[in-house]
């Protein structure tokens, strides 16, 4: 069984990974990941290779955000996979992390919302999320 610091490290490394496909650092984490998942085998080093290259190829495509998040859990999987047979490139895989660009935050559209209620009207509003409402009657003598 694989101890969680190393899930969270894999998952770490997915998402630098992934996310380092779409920018200009790809050929460098590219090569940092063939050394990684290589292991100095030719046979890895070429699968890793062919894996890397699809990545790449899956992160140019235009409204790929799917894809995109199916390749982190592909890649999660693959490097928990590797640390759970060579715990000590955990240090390696660390490394890699850090020289690439932090994940980017998913853009947020900017909403403006303006509301007026007048007289004895009320106004309920929600962008994002849910509502709920329960009106009650007014008390007696008091509305």
């Amino acid at each position: 069984m694989i101890p969680d610091w190393l899930t969270t490290l894999a998952a770490a490394g997915s998402a630098a990974l992934v996310n380092a496909a779409s920018t200009d650092v790809w050929q460098t984490a590219r090569e940092r990941f063939l050394r990684l998942l290589g292991r100095g085998d030719p046979a890895r080093t070429e699968t890793a290779a062919r894996r890397l290259d699809a990545l790449r190829r899956s992160a140019e495509e235009p409204g790929n955000e799917r894809a995109l998040a199916e390749a982190r859990s592909a890649w999660r999987q693959r490097l928990s996979d590797l640390l759970e047979e060579h715990p000590e490139a955990a240090a390696e895989l660390r490394s890699a992390i850090a020289e690439l660009p932090p994940p980017r935050a998913a853009r947020v559209p900017s909403v403006a919302q303006e509301n007026h209620a007048s007289g004895h009207g009320t106004v309920n509003a929600v962008v994002n999320g849910d509502q709920t409402n329960i009106r009650t009657a007014p008390e007696a003598g008091g509305g």
